[in-house]
């Protein structure tokens, strides 16, 4: 029997077309783009600040608004602990639902710690959104919906 991979949001297979475009970075370019100190380092930051501009280019942003993490969870912290901490003087209201990545889960349990104010949207019998109840409960106070 012939095995089927389902767990894509975890860890995905690796695209052969990225794999051929890593692997310069993988064998002979793996120098640190933090160590500026040598040449290695120098030509790695060469390599991830042109990333940087293409991407930025792509989606018609600017070089400075795209950040590089090590993986979604990070990306996911950095986000929503983000936007709660740009607010934070007014600690207001985080939407999301229980069935939210753990990262989402936990960073909106740390924040709720903190005093920020989180409802968990209620979900109908298929495990949809409602968004009746979505809509009810995006206030003036809302600062995130992550669903």
């Amino acid at each position: 029997m012939k095995s089927i991979y389902m767990d894509h949001h975890a860890t995905t297979p690796l695209d052969p077309e990225v794999l051929a475009a890593m692997m310069p970075y993988l064998t002979e370019e793996f120098g640190n783009p933090s160590s500026s100190t040598h040449e290695w380092g120098r030509r790695a930051r060469k390599a991830v600040e042109a990333a940087r501009a293409q991407i930025a280019q792509t989606i018609g942003a600017e070089t400075d608004e795209i950040i590089f993490t090590s993986g979604a969870t990070e990306s996911d912290n950095l986000a929503v602990k983000g936007v709660a901490f740009s607010a934070a003087e007014k600690k207001g209201r985080i939407i999301t639902q229980a069935t939210e990545h753990k990262a989402i889960l936990d960073t909106v349990q740390y924040l709720e710690k903190m005093g920020y104010e989180i409802y968990y949207v209620k979900l109908d019998p298929y495990g949809m959104i409602d968004m009746e109840d979505l809509e009810r409960n995006i206030t003036p106070e809302t600062l995130l919906i992550s669903i």
